[in-house]
């Protein structure tokens, strides 16, 4: 998105004093001597348009009567349907969770964003907020423009033709319970959607004392999916720890939701109780599941739900009509891998020549890299293809999506960093421990031929100040002496926590891993490092390869 300069940046925050929300969009301009600059004033704050200001008269946008947002209610016999978040439209169930003193019907009104019952305020009984717009911790900011003009398929050129110029809207999971669509042309909420799954606790929000806790605090994926022999934009999003499972919504549209397939289903731990607390972005890709025949899938990984439990890849099929309910191994599939107390991050994807997926990779929290299969029909398999281990032959954690390149001769190495900062404790010097980035052959083979530990990987060694020098052998992928890729270990990982980041970048042959050391010091900024390397040899120069 360009507006008035180069570019533009988006940017949430929050209050924790009334946990309220900011979204804001400054221009970027670029200087004559290449240094970006950052507006220091932005174009527009969501929340401030989302709750007016009574000082100035400027009156919330859109009033609290007028917002478009809606909800899934649950039929009796299996059925969804989209309905506007208002009493006259809720089913019994979702009456039953609002319906508390005062009234469900005045509670209802209070979230959308009527002020007029908060404490304080004559006959106020709900919780006083500081702004409408709640807080997002975790959930990043989607921008979604006109549709991929890379994808093909019968029809697509009349759906992109068709949506090309459509609004450019930012999307944005907040702990107000709802997945907010805002108008990046001035912050103005296009559409808001209330998960099904939170109901049964988002009258908390109401209550004068309101104890902090999440709902939508995840990030959002999309794509465009051919449906039905439809081609929608589809966007996917979990909920973080505010509830287990995912939700999928057609915004091919988002100036005119109401008037699309809304949302398309929501899948939850009543559909099956192994699906977790999703908070990455899920992915969107299409599959084979026979000879000659595809179906659009939203790619969910999903963490263990019990100390003896695996974790699973979902696939959830995204035409699955609104009547029908889910059914293992006919619109939704379950690719379970083992071991205790895990969490499977994000999958990488490896997409064939007819565009479906061929592979994905990805890690898990006990330090295995799994091989997801999808070159056959369903059944579908999982396989380690590594176990990332320290020299000590300790696990090391894969919490990232890594990334895939072309091996020479054939297959794909796929690079990957260890290291987690999820927990309190992963910043404590004391659970400091060594972590690594990796670089792991696959051959492609059927069946898959694992790489069995460092001593088949070429090592990389890194010394230095503030700027490493990178050392290591030559080595080839085939032959004598041949190597099945490469690796380092982060220097002082086990004195200043240095891991992995965020997911590798690919350009051009070259990978660039982005560490972060939090240090010994608790009360000092952590310290950040970018790596470019190639990513064939793992060394500073050398040849390349194009990402997978």
């Amino acid at each position: 998105m360009r507006q008035g300069g180069t570019g533009v940046l988006i940017e949430s925050s929050y209050e924790e004093a009334g946990w309220s929300g900011r979204l804001e969009l400054r221009v970027l301009s670029v200087g004559a001597n290449g240094a970006i600059a950052i507006g220091e004033t932005p174009q527009w704050e969501a929340g401030a348009v989302l709750a007016g200001d009574p000082a100035t008269a400027r009156p919330p946008r859109p009033a609290p009567q007028d917002r478009k947002i809606f909800t899934l209610v649950r039929k009796a016999d299996g059925a969804t349907a989209t309905v506007p978040f208002t009493w006259d439209n809720l089913g019994s169930e979702e009456r039953a969770w609002l319906d508390s003193a005062p009234s469900g019907e005045s509670r209802i009104a209070f979230l959308r964003g009527d002020r007029a019952r908060e404490t304080g305020q004559p006959d106020g009984v709900f919780r006083a907020r500081s702004g409408i717009l709640g807080d997002a911790i975790h959930s990043t900011p989607l921008l979604v423009g006109a549709p991929s003009p890379s994808v093909q398929g019968p029809g697509y050129d009349s759906f992109y033709a068709r949506y090309k110029s459509r609004t450019e809207a930012i999307y944005l999971g907040a702990n107000d319970g709802m997945l907010h669509a805002f108008d990046a042309r001035d912050g103005a909420e296009l559409f808001a959607y209330v998960p099904n799954a939170l109901l049964p606790f988002i009258s908390q929000l109401s209550d004068p004392h309101y104890r902090h806790r999440t709902f939508v605090d995840a990030s959002a994926g999309q794509a465009e999916a051919l449906l039905n022999g439809q081609w929608r934009s589809v966007l996917v999003s979990g909920m973080g720890m505010g509830a287990r499972g995912v939700f999928a919504l057609d915004v091919s549209d988002p100036a005119a939701f109401d008037a699309g397939q809304r949302a398309l289903w929501e899948f939850t731990e009543r559909d099956d109780p192994a699906i977790g607390h999703v908070g990455v972005a899920p992915l969107v890709a299409k599959i084979k599941v026979a000879p000659a025949q595809f179906r659009y899938f939203a790619i969910v990984p999903s963490d263990a739900q019990a100390a003896d439990a695996g974790s699973a890849l979902f696939l959830l099929s995204l035409d699955k009509p609104p009547n029908e309910r889910w059914q293992k191994e006919v619109n939704y599939f379950k690719l379970s891998v083992p071991g205790r107390a895990n969490a499977l991050g994000q999958p990488a994807l490896v997409i064939a020549a007819d565009g479906s997926v061929r592979f994905a990779y990805a890690g898990d929290s006990n330090g295995t890299l799994w091989r997801f299969d999808f070159s056959a029909k369903p059944p579908f398999s999982a396989k380690p293809l590594f176990e990332a281990r320290d020299e000590a032959g300790r696990r090391q954690p894969i919490t990232l999506a890594p990334r895939a390149v072309f091996a020479p001769g054939g297959g794909y190495l796929v690079l990957f960093g260890t290291g987690k900062s999820i927990e309190e404790g992963d910043a404590q010097p004391a659970d400091f421990s060594p972590q690594s980035f990796y670089a792991v052959l696959d051959t492609a083979a059927s069946p898959l031929v694992p790489v069995r530990g460092r001593s088949e990987l070429a090592r990389r060694t890194l010394s230095g100040g503030t700027g490493y020098t990178i050392k290591g052998d030559e080595f080839d992928y085939a032959g004598a002496g041949a190597k099945k890729g490469w690796y380092f270990d982060f220097p002082n990982a086990r004195s200043d926590g240095e891991r992995l980041a965020a997911p590798p970048v690919l350009a051009s042959g070259t990978v660039l891993a982005s560490s972060i050391a939090p240090g010994a010091d608790a009360c000092a900024a952590p310290s950040t490092r970018t790596y470019v390397i190639d990513a064939l040899t793992g060394l500073a120069n050398g040849v390349t390869g194009q990402p997978a």
